[in-house]
């Protein structure tokens, strides 16, 4: 009721306004009709009092002290409500077209979940007057309300990949950029524009968000090579927090088996390949270290080749099964994970690394529950998205027992992600 209340407080007012005004009238000598007439006619003046009318219906009169202190509220209380109403038309849909002349600001292209975060950011490590451009076109983003009230933000609704919108952010005259999205192309599109523009400060900081490790590869062969672009970075998010997720939670927290571990990913989306890769590149795993990952066909026919180059690369490294195709829920796939637990007779941590927060938990719920007693052993990281992840890791818990829940580790990674944003982009 009050986050109602909260949303629509304007109509509230304005509804209750009236309301005090058509029953003052109604209490005075002012209203001469009769009848049903007399509604109609202290309903009339009383929205009329929105348009200044107390002008021409006349002061307050002929009713008690509190009936005549209650209109003389009303005759003040309207025309300032239409003022606001005014007011913010006029900011919306006029004055929001002009761009500020702001230097030395931020410009943030994209405020995704990526965009969220680092905005977030760049308001705590900035001073309190430091000016934020926000270019998103969603005019329903979760943050339109906050966005609209600040003061030391102006969110322009458009396109940041076009050249006039970019000049209409200022971009040229910003001391830093954030390119935040997970389209790689249109971010890269974006960035070549930024730094081809004639009379871009010299000095400007530009950050580019790219998921694609190829591309990566190729952004180090080429643009990086140009000094054009010696002040652009690259940061990928899902890299950063499957970093710490394996830095900060695996190897700081004791979880691995100094005799032998084997690592099961479940799920091969981005979040999943990073971590692939995280394990498979790290020189302290042994050959007594095994990664196993479960995906859809379509999924890992795509990345078939760099499941064959990683297996290649880790000779000297951890053993890098060939990886199985099908449903992560099914019960054949549940026992072949077990197999190759018990044919190893090693540490199994396993990460569930799907995008649905819900469906983690319940995974790892059901393989403690009823899955193989391999898998129920098993250390289980769930990653959770929800800014209320540790609300749902309380909840969690109390729906199994404290035994079948003291091995499945909730991973934060809203939390995370803010955390290695901060590392990479901000100290």
């Amino acid at each position: 009721m009050i986050r109602i209340v909260w949303k629509y407080w304007k109509l509230f007012i304005f509804v209750l306004v009236t309301l005090l005004a058509c029953i003052s009238f109604l209490q005075t000598d002012m209203v001469s009709e009769s009848g049903a007439g007399r509604y109609f006619e202290a309903l009339y003046y009383s929205l009329t009092l929105f348009i200044i009318g107390g002008i021409d219906i006349g002061m307050p009169s002929g009713g008690s002290a509190t009936v005549i202190t209650v209109l003389w509220m009303c005759y003040f209380l309207a025309p300032l409500l239409t003022l606001g109403a005014v007011y913010q038309v006029i900011q919306e849909k006029l004055l929001s077209r002009f761009s500020p002349r702001w230097r030395n600001h931020t410009v943030i292209c994209g405020l995704g979940r990526n965009g969220k975060l680092i905005y977030d950011l760049v308001k705590e490590h900035s001073p309190k007057s430091h000016k934020v451009i926000v270019i998103e076109k969603d005019e329903n983003n979760s943050r339109s309300i906050f966005l609209k009230k600040s003061k030391t933000t102006w969110w322009l609704r458009d396109d940041f990949s076009q050249y006039s919108v970019l000049r209409r952010a200022g971009v040229h005259r910003a001391g830093c950029v954030y390119i935040t999205t997970n389209q790689d192309i249109t971010n890269l599109n974006t960035l070549v524009c930024i730094q081809r523009m004639p009379d871009r400060r010299k000095a400007l900081k530009t950050f580019f968000h790219l998921g694609n490790l190829n591309l990566h590869d190729l952004w180090k062969e080429s643009f990086l090579k140009d000094p054009m672009y010696a002040d652009v970075k690259i940061f990928n998010g899902y890299q950063a927090v499957t970093k710490r997720l394996y830095r900060d939670w695996v190897l700081q927290r004791e979880y691995l088996d100094p005799d032998g571990n084997i690592f099961m990913i479940l799920g091969y989306g981005r979040f999943g390949q990073m971590l692939f890769f995280h394990l498979s590149g790290d020189k302290e795993r042994k050959s007594h270290d095994d990664i196993v990952v479960v995906a859809g066909r379509m999924n890992i026919d795509r990345k078939q080749q760099k499941f064959q180059d990683a297996q290649r690369q880790a000779v000297m490294g951890c053993f890098i099964h060939n990886p199985i195709e099908g449903d992560i829920h099914s019960s054949e796939v549940w026992d072949m994970l077990a197999g190759k637990i018990r044919d190893s007779g090693k540490n199994a941590i396993i990460f569930l690394c799907r995008d649905g927060d819900m469906e983690n938990l319940e995974l790892a719920a059901n393989m403690k529950l009823g899955g193989p007693p391999e898998l129920q052993k098993a250390t289980i990281f769930c990653r959770v998205y929800s800014r209320t992840a540790n609300e749902i890791n309380d909840i969690f818990e109390k729906s199994i027992t404290p035994d079948q829940s003291r091995d499945i580790v909730v991973f934060p990674m809203q939390a995370e992600l803010k955390e290695a944003f901060r590392e990479e982009l901000f100290d």
